[in-house]
C-alpha cells in the first residue's frame, strides 16, 4: 500500500507490480476520516492518494471525531467539520459502507454520488440540513441505515428537527433496505406507519423516549420483519416500561421483540 501527497481529489485505475489497483484521491492538506477494506492492515487515514485492490469497495468513516468518546458526544460541535465535496471525485461504486461524524451540513448532498455502491450508512441526521432525508432517499442500494437524532432526555440535546415523520416517509421508499436503526428523534406513530412501505425490512432497532405499545401496530403489516429490538435496551431504564414491551410482544407474536 502506497501513500502520496496529491492536491486533487478523485479516483483512477492503474497497475502496481502487475496488479491492478484503484487510486482513491482525498484532500492532501488534512485527513478527512479513515478508510478500511478487507485485507487492509487496519484503518488508514483518508488523506492524499490511497491505493486499494481494483474492484474492492471500502468502508469510509468521514468527518472529525471529537476527543470524547461518550455516547452521542462523538457527533458534537467541538472540532472543525469536514466538507464532503471530495466524495464527488471518488468512483461512484468505491464506497460500500459510510459512517459520518462531524461534517459540513450543506455538503451532505455529495453522498448521493455514492448511490450505486453504498450499502450501509450511519449518520447523525440532526447535524445535517433540511435536505438530508431527500438525499438519503436517493441511496436506493442501501441495505442498512442507522439514523441518530437529538433526544431531549440527554443533557444538552434539543428536540429533534430532522429525525421526524418527514424523514421516515422519505426513507420508506428505499427498496433494498433490510436493517434500520432509529436512535432519538421526534417522529410519531404516523411516521412509523410509513415503514410498512419497506418490503425487505427484516430488522428494526428503535431507542427513544415516549414510545407506547400502540405505536407498533404497524409492524403486523410487515411480513419480512422478524426482529424488533432496542425497546428494553436497558431494562427498567430503557426507552419503554417493561409492561409496554410485553404489550408489544403480545401484539406481534411472529416477531422477536427485545
Amino acid at each position: 500500500m502506497q501513500f502520496a501527497r496529491d492536491t486533487g481529489v478523485g479516483g483512477s485505475v492503474t497497475r502496481r507490480q502487475g496488479v491492478q489497483v484503484t487510486v482513491l484521491r482525498f484532500p492532501a492538506s488534512a485527513a478527512v476520516g479513515k478508510i478500511w477494506w478487507p485485507g487492509a492492515s487496519g484503518e488508514l487515514p483518508a488523506i492524499g492518494t490511497v491505493e486499494v485492490p481494483d474492484g474492492t469497495a471500502v468502508r469510509l468513516t468521514a468527518g472529525r471525531v471529537p476527543h470524547s468518546r461518550k455516547k452521542r458526544s462523538r457527533y458534537g460541535n467541538n472540532r472543525k467539520a469536514v466538507n464532503l465535496a471530495f466524495i464527488r471525485g471518488l468512483p461512484a461504486g468505491s464506497v460500500l459502507d459510510l459512517s459520518l461524524r462531524r461534517v459540513v451540513p450543506a455538503s451532505f448532498a455529495a453522498v448521493a454520488h455514492l448511490a450505486p455502491g453504498l450499502r450501509d450508512l450511519d449518520v447523525y441526521i440532526d447535524h445535517l440540513g433540511a435536505d438530508a432525508p431527500s438525499v438519503i432517499a436517493e441511496l436506493t442500494a442501501l441495505e442498512s441505515l442507522a439514523l441518530f437524532g437529538h433526544d431531549p432526555t440527554f443533557p444538552g440535546d434539543d428536540p429533534s428537527l430532522r429525525l421526524d415523520d418527514h424523514a421516515l416517509s422519505a426513507i420508506a421508499d428505499l427498496p433494498a433496505l433490510e436493517s434500520l436503526s432509529l436512535l432519538g428523534g421526534s417522529y410519531t406513530g404516523h411516521g412509523l406507519r410509513q415503514l410498512t412501505r419497506l418490503p425487505k425490512l427484516r430488522h428494526l432497532h428503535i431507542e427513544r423516549e415516549g414510545l407506547t405499545a400502540p405505536m407498533f401496530r404497524f409492524a403486523a403489516a410487515m411480513p419480512a420483519l422478524t426482529e424488533l429490538d432496542g425497546l428494553d435496551e436497558f431494562g427498567d431504564d430503557g426507552p419503554m416500561p417493561p409492561a409496554e414491551v410485553k404489550r408489544v410482544r403480545a401484539m406481534l407474536p411472529h416477531i422477536s421483540v427485545c
